[in-house]
């Protein structure tokens, strides 16, 4: 009984081997690599921080709108060096509050200030004036800009400014992981490029040990001479070298991408890549269209041209008067009781318009002229980057165009290649061949199926720059 449980258990182990190899030995495509360096990579978080940093110091910015609190207490003592109609001596301690806000919607600035004042004198009684009182004041004032600084533009222009920072740093970063993400492709196309030329390499030192086997028997049956079986053996030779050249490059690659995504379990996998796919693409003209209207790289630079005719406004406003309503309304009392002078029945109010205007405003109109120019210069550069990564794609779609034909022949060199190996192994079978033409037909058509995966390797790279440009890559 007990040996049957042991048996079982042995049983039970070899199964979870055998499925852990065989998941160990899976495949990873493209996407899947790309996302899960998307899920573990810090580059992706700190480009997302920078853009957070710049959003939490423009929030700093909407401090100037709070409400502001303000309170001072302050004792004076004064003796005047004549005093013929007033106090010999005066004793005040004086309490104020208030509040301030500035409101950005409006430009409008509004004041709120309580002052509670208590005053020892030392006076002659003739005059009348009573030894000591109290005094309480409340006011109330706004200011509302009529023409500079109206609806709030000047007030609202540095965190406005700010927000075009924040955007041109998403932008940035965006930009910043599509690059990284392309490279990191690029690596994975290479890893499955070197699996391709592994299959290759490997087929052919199969062929080559077939060869030397075949050639050992002729031998031994006196066919041939053994000139033949020493070249099959260095075919052989030559083939494991390439074998053993090709994995440890494979093998690089592949923990180089281990590496990078933090991943060990891509040690024991392999590429899913179909390096002779063709790939479907837009016509040319829409391409150009997407370039022109949302390029990422041409969006940095509309940005900046957005903040420069912003901060434009702000410098013309600069250069309008100042005219702005202004509304003051008071209630105070004094009186020698406390209590009663808490009944503040003396009203104030005033109304009236203030005005002002700086003769020449230099600074501000040479800043607004600045900013034109900038602006010109700015529109140019958009124009040049356009042109450039127009230019770039054509060249690339064109490229990829031929590649595809180019692709074609290869598979027609592979056929062929095929057929000369045949033949040239049926002439020396029959004896009226040699092994050398054998050996080398069959180097020929490894040969072609290497320039296919080559070409093929390029084709998808220049499809894959191609896509990168387009913003294809990180889109989030």
């Amino acid at each position: 009984m007990a040996t049957r449980i042991i048996a079982c258990i042995l049983c039970l182990a070899a199964i979870c081997r055998v499925e852990t190899l065989q998941a160990q030995t899976g495949t990873i495509t493209e996407e899947q690599f790309l996302s899960g360096l998307i899920e573990t990579h810090p580059i992706f978080d700190r480009e997302r921080m920078t853009a957070d940093i710049s959003r939490r110091n423009s929030e700093s910015l909407r401090g100037a709108e709070d409400w502001q609190v303000l309170s001072s207490l302050s004792f004076a003592h004064q003796e005047p060096t004549f005093a013929f109609a007033g106090p010999k001596r005066t004793n005040a301690i004086v309490v104020e509050g208030g509040l301030d806000r500035t409101f950005w919607k409006t430009g409008g600035r509004f004041s709120a200030r309580y002052t509670s004042t208590w005053a020892s004198l030392k006076i002659d009684p003739i005059f009348g004036i009573p030894d000591s009182y109290y005094e309480h004041r409340i006011e109330l004032s706004y200011v509302h800009p009529l023409l500079k600084n109206k609806r709030g533009l000047l007030d609202r222009l540095p965190f406005e400014l700010k927000q075009y920072d924040i955007k041109y740093e998403e932008i940035q970063a965006y930009e910043n992981l599509e690059q990284f993400l392309a490279r990191a492709a690029l690596d994975f196309q290479i890893w499955a490029f070197l699996a391709e030329q592994r299959n290759i390499v490997t087929e052919r030192l199969r062929l080559s040990k077939e060869e030397l086997e075949r050639t050992t028997k002729k031998r031994q049956a006196n066919l041939i001479d053994q000139a033949d079986v020493i070249r099959a053996e260095d075919a052989v030779r030559i083939w494991e070298q390439n074998k053993v050249l090709v994995e440890s490059q494979w093998h690089a690659v592949q923990a180089q991408l281990a590496v990078l995504t933090q991943d060990s379990s891509l040690y024991h996998l392999t590429p899913a890549f179909d390096l002779y796919a063709l790939v479907t693409r837009g016509s040319l003209e829409e391409s150009i269209a997407r370039i022109e209207d949302s390029s990422r790289l041409v969006n940095l630079l509309r940005v900046r041209l957005n903040q420069i005719d912003k901060s434009r406004q702000g410098f013309v406003d600069i250069t309008r008067p100042e005219l702005s309503f202004v509304s003051i309304v008071n209630a105070k009392r004094a009186n020698e009781s406390l209590g009663t002078s808490l009944r503040l029945n003396k009203p104030d109010a005033t109304i009236g318009i203030q005005f002002s205007y700086p003769l020449g405003n230099r600074s501000a109109r040479a800043n607004v002229k600045r900013n034109d120019i900038e602006a010109a210069q700015l529109k140019k550069a958009i124009d040049n980057v356009i042109l450039s990564l127009v230019s770039d794609y054509t060249s690339l779609h064109i490229q990829i165009a031929e590649l595809e034909e180019v692709l074609a022949l290869n598979q027609k060199q592979i056929q062929s290649a095929k057929q000369r190996t045949a033949e040239e192994l049926k002439l020396y079978d029959q004896g009226r061949g040699e092994l050398t033409f054998v050996i080398l037909s069959r180097d020929n058509e490894q040969n072609a199926r290497l320039t296919y995966a080559n070409n093929a390797l390029t084709y998808h790279q220049l499809n894959l720059q191609a896509s990168a440009l387009l913003d294809n890559l990180y889109r989030r």
